[in-house]
Order: C-alpha cells, then sequence, then structure tokens
C-alpha cells in the first residue's frame, strides 16, 4: 500500500518533533519541512532526510497530508490553504487564534466531508489516559493540575490557551457532557497575560472539575485526580502511571483495593502522529476532531472571560 505524503509547516519547538516522527512513521513519506526561516529549515530537513520549502504552497501539490505546527496566528490562513488544496490536515493545538478563525476552520471544512482534520490534543493518546477510558470509568468530580517553570515560548497568549487548553478538551471527553458553566481566577505574573489559572467547571451531567494552570511554577506536575461512585483515580500524564481505588467487600466487610494499571508506555505524539496517518488512508486511526478542538477554545474562552471578570473586580477592590 502506498504511503501517505505528508508535509511538516512549522519546525520549531514543537515541529520539529512532528518532522522527526512523520520521517520515521511506517504509514508516511516526509515529502517536506516548511518554514520561514532558511537556517532552521535546512537544518531540520537534513536531519530527518528530506528537503526545505520557505512556504506551503510551494509544496502543496506534492503531498496527501499537511501537519501544521506553526504559531497559532497562523492556523487560519494554513489551515484554509490546505482545505482548498483538498488536504488532510493535522493541526496543532489550539485549533485557531480566535473563536471566529475556528469557526471559520470548521465551516471550510464541512464543505470537505472526505477529508480528515484533527487538532493536536496529544493527552488523549497518552497510554495512561486510554488505560482510564478502557475501563469506562465515569467521574463525578475531577481535579486537574498542570504547572511548570517559565517556558519563554508562546509568549503571546495566556496559560489558558497555551496549557489548560489539554485539559479543558481531556475532561470534556473523560466525562462524556458538555460544560454549562465556568467560574476562574487568574493573574499576570512575568507576561501581560494571566500566566496562572484556576477554573471550576460544571458539566450538563451534573459533574464538576478543579483545573489549575501554571507557567510560573518551581516544579513541574501534570497530574489528574478523578473520583466516580467507589472509586478514584490518580493519573501521573509524564511517568504515565494510572492508580485506581475502589471499594470491595471482603472477607471481613467494605475494604479498599488498590490497582496499578498496567501500561504499555507509548510517545503520545507519535501515537497521535500516526493516528492521523491511519485515519486518512482509512486505516482505522482515531483523531481529535476539529468540532472537538472549537469546543474546547469554547470552554477556554470562557475561562478567559471568567478570569478577566475577576481580574476586574481586584482591580476595583484595590482603587475602592
Amino acid at each position: 500500500m502506498s504511503k501517505l505524503r505528508v508535509a511538516v509547516v512549522g519546525v520549531g519547538h514543537l515541529g520539529q518533533h512532528h518532522a522527526r516522527i512523520a520521517s520515521q512513521s511506517p504509514h508516511a513519506t516526509l515529502v517536506a519541512v516548511v518554514d520561514p526561516g532558511e537556517a532552521r529549515g535546512r537544518e531540520i530537513a537534513e536531519k530527518f532526510g528530506t528537503r526545505w520549502v520557505a512556504t506551503l504552497a510551494e509544496i502543496l501539490p506534492e503531498v496527501d497530508a499537511v501537519q501544521i505546527a506553526a504559531p497559532t496566528g497562523l492556523h487560519h490562513a494554513l489551515g484554509l490553504e490546505s482545505l482548498k488544496a483538498n488536504k488532510h490536515v493535522l493541526m496543532e493545538k489550539p485549533l485557531a487564534a480566535t473563536l471566529a478563525e475556528g469557526q471559520a476552520l470548521l465551516t471550510a471544512l464541512q464543505a470537505k466531508p472526505k477529508l480528515v482534520a484533527a487538532v493536536g490534543h496529544l493527552e488523549r493518546f497518552n497510554p495512561a489516559v486510554k488505560a482510564l477510558s478502557d475501563r469506562g470509568f465515569k467521574p463525578r468530580f475531577l481535579e486537574a493540575v498542570r504547572v511548570s517553570p517559565f517556558p519563554m515560548r508562546s509568549l503571546e497568549v495566556d496559560v489558558v490557551m497555551d496549557v489548560m487548553i489539554h485539559d479543558l478538551d481531556l475532561l470534556r471527553a473523560l466525562v462524556g457532557a458538555p460544560v454549562v458553566d465556568v467560574e476562574a481566577v487568574g493573574v499576570p505574573v512575568l507576561t501581560p497575560h494571566a500566566d496562572l489559572v484556576n477554573a471550576r467547571l460544571k458539566f450538563a451531567n451534573g459533574a464538576f472539575a478543579t483545573v489549575t494552570a501554571s507557567r510560573v511554577a518551581q516544579k513541574k506536575e501534570r497530574t489528574l485526580r478523578a473520583f466516580a461512585d467507589k472509586a478514584y483515580a490518580k493519573l501521573d500524564f509524564a511517568a504515565q502511571k494510572l492508580e485506581l481505588l475502589g471499594l470491595v467487600m471482603g472477607p471481613n466487610g467494605p475494604e479498599i483495593k488498590n490497582e496499578q494499571a498496567d501500561i504499555e508506555e507509548g510517545e503520545p505524539l507519535k501515537l497521535e502522529i500516526e493516528a492521523f496517518h491511519r485515519a486518512c488512508l482509512a486505516e482505522g486511526g482515531e483523531t481529535v476532531t476539529w468540532e472537538e478542538g472549537l469546543e474546547a477554545m469554547r470552554v477556554a474562552d470562557q475561562v478567559q472571560k471568567a478570569v478577566a471578570r475577576s481580574l476586574e473586580e481586584m482591580l476595583k477592590g484595590k482603587v475602592n
């Protein structure tokens, strides 16, 4: 079977890994990397045995699919250009810079029903997350924490779009219901945008979640705790570990059963990209759709607006 011909657009911090994985994929051939910076583009192209081009238009006629890891502000234009040329698209998160741009992308996609369009919410592909999902765990309350030292990148967006959106998407997927109410507080610390945010989400089925995201912490922590009826799950994204505790009836009455899930470790980005390649080849790969990506953006927008209100109230308190 012929391989998927792929171009990777943007070879910065994350894009270089897109190029690496695409170059090694059993389902794809990396035709080119696209980047306006010639030195960086040639460096990555040489490293992964392909060629560099400066613009997407130069390579579109030669590929079947495009993996876009360019800055968020370029997602809208690059996505529309790819769809117009009838190419499958894997767009890094967030789907677009604004809700209007995200909706425009989705509208354009709806006119191209044969194309595969995915969003790079890679935590969905974390083996520990899959292990939890496969158990049919039905959470009533969840607590997500995603904090790290200052990254010196993605300074044009706040921590909600940069970091928290991973958990906003994942929580919706695990709960299986839309978000109906959001409360949030946040503060700018090292940038003009909110660098630390805590949000509380209410879902349509009655579940609740708290989400904390920070890019000004002194350590890295990426964890999820989920509570269901007579059951508790603790997930460590980085270590790819899942611990489950449940209430069972023992010989002497109720007791707590502790289980460490047996997980086959894997690189989430690789699993995500190869699933996209398989989906494009109609080989059954599951992806995060643009509809889901736009819904994650809608929740992120609600969080951002709640943070703005809390900051406004804080400033009013200082003035008074």
